[in-house]
């Protein structure tokens, strides 16, 4: 039987939160580390976890904004200096084109660094898959992957990790969606998009700027009642909720999301470690 667990390295958003880094979580098979999302922080965050960047070989991506790949600059030459030599990526279409510009916005660096003798492998040769569409998978990491579009402003991907007779499904950002419930039937831990807590940043002060902002938000991402309904409806066993907004009150979004869901409810602190037994 396989030991699985997921560490949340960072359950925030794209505003900066002293107590929350940007969105990333390692899912871990038996030692092995599958990176999703890499938000500013990610490097820092899995020191702290006791993971060493250049153990990481698999780097999975939900969708190309900001807050998910702030931190993967350092990742990817921090990790590759530290000693990586093999990195695949899978991300949707335009990963391979962000890749590129990391490249070359440090081009002069890495080809200093490249001359006092380090190797180039790691780095110049990322394996890159590019999603186009919602379906199977295939990588060599020790679980079957299928993924499925979510419901946000760029091309979002959750995706459902089936390991042995246990299922983890990381949503992305993304708004209640028919697919996201199919995406985590069943599924024994779910972590879904919650920016939408009642209490937050937006939602304090009257900012009348702020109050159309979250208007706005309310089409591409989940409050703390929808994703409870989410997971009653697809019967996942666990829950647990990312994406917080400055000031979000965790305690009410847990008592929110149990007044419509009956499972586990999981409200996470950055480097939280789940165990999916």
């Amino acid at each position: 039987m396989s030991e699985i667990a997921l560490t949340m390295l960072g359950t925030g958003s794209p505003r900066p939160d002293i107590e929350r880094s940007g969105p990333a979580q390692v899912l871990t098979i038996d030692g092995t580390h599958i990176l999703i999302d890499c938000g500013e922080g990610t490097s820092t965050q899995l020191l702290k976890a006791g993971i060493p960047l250049e153990s990481i070989n698999h780097l999975w991506i939900t969708h190309l904004h900001s807050d998910h790949l702030f931190g993967y600059a350092q990742f990817l030459i921090g990790g590759q200096g530290n000693g990586r030599r093999e990195l695949t990526i899978v991300g949707p279409k335009g990963i391979k084109k962000y890749h590129q510009r990391i490249l070359e916005l440090y081009e002069e660096d890495l080809n200093y660094r490249l001359s006092l003798g380090r190797s180039p492998k790691g780095l110049l040769d990322v394996n890159i898959i590019e999603i186009i569409e919602s379906g199977e998978i295939k990588t060599d990491i020790p679980a079957y992957v299928t993924c499925a579009e979510m419901v946000h402003n760029v091309k979002t991907f959750g995706y459902r990790f089936y390991i042995e007779d246990k299922v983890v499904v990381i949503s992305g950002d993304t708004a209640p969606t028919p697919n996201i419930v199919e995406l985590a039937r069943g599924a024994n831990l779910l972590v879904l998009d919650s920016a939408l807590t009642t209490t937050s940043v937006y939602t304090k002060g009257g900012n009348k700027e702020f109050s159309k902002v979250f208007e706005n938000l309310k089409k591409k991402h989940c409050t703390p009642v929808q994703c409870g309904q989410i997971a009653q409806e697809a019967e996942v066993k666990t829950l647990v909720l990312t994406h917080f907004l400055p000031e979000a009150d965790g305690e009410e979004a847990f008592a929110e999301t149990s007044s419509v869901f009956a499972g586990e409810v999981i409200v996470p602190k950055d480097l939280q470690k789940i165990k999916v037994d």
